[in-house]
């Protein structure tokens, strides 16, 4: 805790992606489980919150070693550089990048927000951040 508690403190440059509000859910979250709960940084695989989610509770620094779960088509699919919309469902904004460990393009999701990555993260995030 005293990790994603540092890690929020930390706010990193980034340019903003458009999104709409959203409100959060009421389970509790169990991150990288499939299942986009409360607290949770939501990105899926197709365009307008569809199909599979790969749910964040914590910071991910290499998306490489992760899948999406599920019965959906992009079940199985590595979450690396294949993400297209997202929901942040967490109270914190979360700063997302095109490269591993925080490095390449940056940019920021807004807490409770909901919408489709632009043409710079759209299908290239590899990292992702809580503030």
């Amino acid at each position: 805790m005293k990790l994603r508690n540092s890690l929020r403190a930390f706010a990193a440059a980034g340019l903003v992606i458009g999104a709409v509000a959203v409100s959060a859910g009421s389970a509790s979250a169990a991150a990288k489980d499939g299942w986009l709960n409360s607290s949770e940084l939501g990105l899926f695989c197709e365009s307008n919150q569809q199909s599979s989610v790969f749910d964040l509770y914590v910071s991910d620094e290499n998306f490489a070693n992760d899948y999406f779960k599920g019965s959906q088509s992009c079940a199985g699919h590595t979450t690396n550089d294949y993400t297209e919309s997202f929901i942040n469902n967490d109270t914190y904004t979360w700063d997302v990048y095109t490269d591993w460990k925080g490095l390449g393009s940056g940019g920021y999701i807004a807490s409770g927000t909901r919408g489709n990555l632009g043409s710079t993260w759209f299908n290239k995030v590899s990292s992702a951040y809580p503030r």
